[in-house]
């Protein structure tokens, strides 16, 4: 199809096919993860950037047999090579396989799948670094996992781009119709793709939800700042009423308090662009980081900077035009006159005062639920069941697809005799192979199946799948809910059988699997017969929904790399190396990829979820810190321009208690209403977080019956202090502050 799209020069200019992946990168230092991308020859044609150093791809290296090259991203030539002009035409291991670097990638260009950091982009179909099924894949129409990327001709839209991509998916449909049927060509502007239109849609709803807590607290610290301000304003009214009656225009004093708002958020500004610079640079050693694959390409630009600035403009002007309007609206006289009176702010500003608390406890609400409910959610994960009995299992990944690594005949009999090293190394009870465990990404097929039509019209489904040795149920605790498992010898002698689980049994059979047939979408001939349904577990992740999933029998087949989990009776870190010692027992040579306990690989799925729920929960508490400090702020500053009236009331016999209770009453008021309008807000805001969370609704009385007691409780404490503290000062010392 890629081969189709590069005949259609009349509306591409240049055509370019890529596929990304991971490789372990062999250095002195030690190994470490390698994000790789094969690609075409005319990949720097359509990105329209010619390399730094040496040379890219030739149309040779496209066909198998032209050998192992690849060419290093100038970021990682400059960051891990010390930028060494030696590298080229020196070798590079990956994955076991020595790779001739023959060029230095474009400076700035971090390759298409920005911003995740692409370390190496490697000649397609002939280097399998990732597996041997890299190699001709560009002959096998089938293999369909591959992005394109285009620059169009001069002159030619993104429309006309499209109608012809329709007319090639028509002529596709119609010449390969088991492959292509129903099968659209969508073309996207680059300009509206951030990563990848898949990923894009993932991304985009987490990334605005994390982008509009930021911005709550930032309105957060522009409200607090915006009091503490305005009441700054009140206590220079005598200045700006002497400013005013030596001629200064309402305008210009106005300008005074909005250009110290300024320079105060630039300060801020600032500051935030250097400490962000410096969580970059070590954001790596941080706990929980970023749980994406890859390294991400977090470089401080002019945009980063265009936008720093918007926001320092922006808050200036909330936090600095309140104060600023004062100050045009005072009466000098008035003022004046009122200079040797401790006289109250008026009701204005303590209105205004209040209103900025409740908007302080609105955005802590929204918060503190959102929060909440990630926190209960993370918690009813942790308990979630994933459908097998974890304790007692781990697990090594190897491969015998290695250099200089002997194997005689089918690569699958060394596999098998690592496991029956395992099996019966002591303190194992026994071992089983699989190409894929639970609660992770793996393979998926494009199947047919018989009797089902989709709703897409292709006449095909994408199913997780997995090629499994005869125990491998038992060992999970799996247990086959209808017919039979595969026996020692399914798949040794070729039957045509294939085993699901409940949840593809409900989809496609209706519950009544047994005796269905599936294929791959394009071997008519190779149809397998249901014999088995096991019970659910987690595919992907914990707390997912039911995912239809295939079984294989392994049997003697050429599987190269595979897992081999081992129920045991020690403790995790002895049975991992009794994993490690059983497998170099077979053959040295024989690498561990991954080493781990299944409890330990279900602690790492919980990775984003705590992430998420840890971040959210940071912000949460600094809400509530800005708005307690908010509150503090404006009790304090009310009781001290009110001493003098206060002193009064104590001498003339009013209550100490009294005064503190119409202090914290006062207080409370205003944050009722923000309490009120938080609620109302999170309503409307946590929808947005329903993908996130799991056994938890979100109207979930709990989140919001304890965000609303603990804000009340922080505001009367807040309010409490400075109150307490003013009125149990001597009457006439407050009289003589006044």
């Amino acid at each position: 199809a890629y081969r189709d799209m590069t005949a259609f020069d009349d509306v591409f200019h240049a055509v370019t096919a890529s596929s990304p992946a991971s490789a372990t990168w062999e250095r002195e230092e030690g190994p470490t993860e390698a994000e790789v991308e094969f690609t075409t020859s005319s990949h720097l044609d359509v990105v329209g950037l010619p390399p730094s150093m040496g040379r890219w791809f030739e149309p040779a290296h496209d066909q198998v047999g032209a050998g192992y090259f690849g060419v290093v991203s100038h970021h990682t030539w400059r960051n891990q090579m010390g930028a060494d002009p030696s590298v080229l035409g020196s070798a590079v291991r990956l994955n076991g396989r020595p790779v001739t670097i023959i060029g230095i990638g474009p400076k700035g260009y971090v390759g298409s799948g920005a911003p995740l950091i692409t370390d190496f982009w490697l000649s397609i179909s002939s280097v399998e670094v990732d597996g041997s099924f890299r190699i001709g894949n560009l002959d096998r129409r089938e293999d369909h996992w591959y992005d394109v990327m285009a620059r169009l001709s001069p002159g030619v839209g993104v429309d006309q781009a499209q109608a012809a991509m329709d007319v090639l998916a028509a002529r596709l449909a119609e010449g390969y119709p088991e492959i292509n049927e129903g099968r659209d060509i969508t073309v996207f502007s680059a300009a509206d793709v951030r990563v990848h239109p898949q990923m894009d849609a993932a991304i985009a709803p987490v990334s605005a939800v994390i982008m509009g807590i930021a911005g709550i607290v930032l309105l957060l610290a522009c409200s607090n700042l915006a009091n503490l301000l305005l009441a700054r304003g009140i206590a220079r009214s005598s200045e700006v009423a002497v400013r005013r009656a030596m001629g200064a225009s309402p305008a210009r004093v106005a300008g005074i308090f909005l250009g110290e708002s300024v320079v105060l958020a630039a300060a801020g500004g600032a500051l935030g662009v250097g400490l962000t610079a410096w969580l970059v640079r070590y954001a790596d050693r941080l706990p929980g980081y970023l749980p994406l694959p890859g390294v991400l390409d977090l470089t401080i630009d002019v945009r980063v900077l265009g936008f720093t600035l918007l926001l320092v403009l922006v808050s200036a002007g909330f936090f600095g035009v309140f104060p600023a309007i004062r100050s045009m609206r005072t009466d000098p006289a008035r003022a004046l006159g009122n200079e040797t009176r401790s006289a109250s702010p008026g009701r204005g500003a303590s209105a205004l005062q209040g209103g900025l608390v409740a908007v302080q406890v609105a955005a802590s609400v929204v918060l503190l639920v959102s929060a909440g409910l990630l926190v209960r959610s993370l918690t009813m994960l942790q308990g979630a069941d994933p459908g097998f009995d974890p304790a007692p299992l781990a697990y090594l990944r190897t491969t015998t697809d290695v250099p200089g690594l002997a194997v005689e005949g089918n690569p699958g009999i060394l596999l098998e005799q690592a496991r029956e090293a395992i099996a019966n190394a002591p303190g194992v009870v026994d071992a089983a192979l699989t190409t894929r465990l639970p609660v992770g990404f793996g393979g998926s097929t494009t199947t047919v199946v018989e009797g089902y039509e989709p709703v897409s019209g292709t006449g095909s489904v994408e199913l997780d799948y997995a090629v499994v040795y005869a125990a491998y149920f038992e060992e999970l605790g799996l247990p086959v809910v209808d017919g039979q498992g595969f026996g020692p010898d399914v798949g040794s002698s070729g039957e045509p059988v294939i085993m699901v689980n409940e949840a593809a049994a409900r989809r496609f059979w209706g519950g009544n699997a047994l005796g269905g047939r599936v294929r791959p979408q394009s071997r008519e001939d190779a149809w397998r017969q249901v014999v088995g349904v096991v019970a659910d577990h987690s595919v992907e992740g914990l707390g997912e929904g039911s995912t239809p999933m295939l079984y294989y029998p392994m049997g003697r087949s050429g599987i190269a790399a595979a897992y081999i989990v081992a129920r045991s009776a020690t403790s995790g870190d002895e049975v991992l190396a009794t994993l490690r010692s059983g497998l170099r027992s077979v053959n040295p040579a024989l690498p561990v990829s991954e080493l781990d306990t299944m409890e330990g690989r279900l602690g790492a799925a919980l990775t984003t979820p705590r992430f998420t729920a840890a971040l959210l929960g940071a912000f949460a508490l600094l809400a509530v810190l800005l708005a307690s400090l908010g509150i503090y702020s404006a009790v304090s500053f009310s009781v001290a321009r009110r001493a003098a009236e206060r002193g009064i009331r104590v001498a003339l016999g009013a209550g100490r208690g009294r005064l503190v209770a119409n202090a914290v009453l006062k207080t409370l008021s205003y944050a009722s209403v923000g309490i009120v309008v938080g609620i109302a807000l999170a309503a409307l805001a946590v929808p947005l977080l329903e993908g996130l969370l799991f056994g938890v609704s979100t109207s979930d009385p709990t989140a919001f019956l304890g965000s609303v007691v603990l804000l009340l409780a922080l505001s009367a404490f807040a309010a409490w202090l400075p109150a307490r503290r003013a009125a149990h000062a001597e009457p006439v010392e407050a009289l003589r502050r006044g």
